[in-house]
């Protein structure tokens, strides 16, 4: 019976010692979880070493088989820091090894997306690629779990967040003077562009390519020398920091082509040196003026202009292409048709008789900016100089008036108001605003311009007809002296 008691006893024993063997990371609710929630972010996750935690004192770890040999002499490196065994790590350019995850943010609000696992170890998360922007963390990282304090293992730290994204890769254009999408301009206007990007990469990932491209349409032509790089506003300049690049762009877009292109690029030292206010600035801005062009589209014809950023990352194996804004320019021209108004005219032809060789002048505030010559069909289109092109015009009030009659007119002294509205209909309607007895001029119930009248005949038979009387006088006078 003793020895039975004997032998139940020490079978107890030996279980009891086998359960308290057992590796404690088995027990309920220990488990490590890593997590990322960030957009456009993610890490590979090798286990390095498998921890046992049967040897309370020490907690023997084992590598696994393929493991990098380097990753191998950085584990069993002996009184190193966790910085000098992450720095080892990190220097290892295959760790040979498959990983047993991949920890990857998603796009939206509230995703995230774990690894989570029960089994003692070393793990390494190594970036596989990572955001751009201001970034508050993200270096690779070590994870020992559990962790060996004052005698026992602990499992309370399990629950890892391996970076935190406070930033964003955006682009935008817009004009200086507002924030709308469009804004219409006349021909001669100078315009100026503000870009806006996000700094992208930190000290300890630094960016290896940084680019903000611009592309405008062929109606607009660059002021030269007007492009600024800034940081964070207008007011800290980094044109030391950056090249500018203006060129005509050949491709066949049919926005684009043959217009400029821009490329403003962060210089390979600024990027290499993390001290460099890049890195701790938030935003560049560049800024840059255009000048409105008589070969601007006109109407729904816009002059479009937009923005994109370009860059690259040293974690990162491709660069990364971001579109921005396009903003649009809006133009307008106006034509005036001539008519002979005379009524012999309109008895022949109709109420619009149209008449060549007028020259009709374009007035703003008094000055003239164009003038155009009446075609055989009455039309004149104005035009700035020796351009080819109609003038094109931004809104407000314009006046239009006869320089020059026609041989055998006389010269009209009417004043025509034209006045040229910015809304989507005249847009659609192509930009051409018409002094035609369109309903757009008003209360001139006249057509532009009221020349013509009698000519010279009236004078001639006048004239005639006091020479006439004249001699009649003459003969009277001298009969009467003779009879004298």
């Amino acid at each position: 019976m003793k020895k039975s008691i004997y032998a139940i006893l020490s079978l107890m024993l030996v279980l009891m010692l086998s359960v308290a063997m057992i590796p404690a990371v088995s027990a309920a609710g220990e488990s490590l979880t890593i997590k990322n929630e960030n957009e456009d972010f993610s890490f590979e996750i090798y286990q390095i070493a498998t921890i046992s935690t049967d040897d309370l004192a020490t907690g023997k770890y084992t590598c696994p088989a393929g493991l990098a040999a380097a990753a191998k002499t950085a584990v069993n490196t002996a009184n190193q820091s966790g910085a000098d065994f992450l720095a080892a790590l990190d220097a290892i350019e295959t760790i040979g090894i498959t990983p047993v995850a991949t920890v990857s943010g998603k796009t939206g609000t509230g995703y995230e997306t774990t690894y989570t696992t029960t089994t003692a170890g070393i793990y390494y998360a190594r970036v596989k690629d990572q955001p751009a922007g201001n970034v508050a963390k993200v270096s690779n990282s070590v994870i020992v779990w559990p962790t060996y304090v004052r005698g026992s293992w602990d499992y309370t730290d399990n629950n890892v967040d391996l970076a935190t994204k406070v930033g964003t890769d955006n682009v935008t254009k817009s004009f200086s003077d507002t924030t709308a999408d469009s804004k219409a301009a006349g021909q001669g206007e100078t315009i100026q562009f503000t870009l806006k990007a996000d700094v992208v990469g930190s000290a300890t990932d630094k960016a290896t390519k940084y680019q903000i491209w611009d592309k405008m349409s062929p109606g607009l032509e660059y002021v030269a020398n007007s492009a600024h790089v800034f940081y964070d506003g207008t007011t800290t300049s980094a044109d030391n920091d950056f090249e500018v690049k203006v060129e005509k762009n050949n491709s066949n877009e049919a926005k684009y082509g043959n217009g400029t292109i821009f490329t403003f690029s962060a210089k390979a030292a600024t990027l290499a040196n993390e001290s460099s206010a890049y890195y701790s600035a938030k935003e560049v801005y560049v800024t840059y003026s255009a000048t409105v062009l008589n070969t601007a589209g006109i109407g729904s014809n816009y002059n479009p202009n937009k923005d994109g950023l370009i860059y690259k990352l040293a974690s990162s194996t491709a660069d990364v292409e971001r579109d921005g804004r396009e903003v649009k320019v809006y133009t307008y021209t106006a034509t005036a048709t001539k008519i002979d108004a005379s009524a012999t005219a309109k008895a022949t032809g109709g109420a619009n008789v149209p008449l060549a060789g007028a020259v009709i002048g374009l007035y703003k505030d008094g000055t003239e900016i164009a003038r155009g010559t009446s075609a055989a069909d009455g039309t004149v289109v104005f035009k700035n100089g020796t351009d080819e092109n109609s003038i094109r015009l931004a809104p407000g009030s314009y006046v239009v008036k006869e320089i020059t009659a026609p041989n055998g007119y006389a010269l009209s002294t009417v004043e025509y108001p034209l006045t040229i509205t910015d809304n989507a209909t005249a847009r659609s309607g192509e930009g051409v605003f018409s002094l035609d007895g369109n309903a757009v001029i008003e209360n001139f119930a006249t057509k532009l311009p009221e020349t013509g009248g009698q000519g010279t005949l009236m004078f001639t038979i006048i004239g005639a007809a006091l020479i006439l009387c004249a001699g009649t006088l003459f003969v009277l006078i001298m009969k009467k002296k003779s009879c004298k």
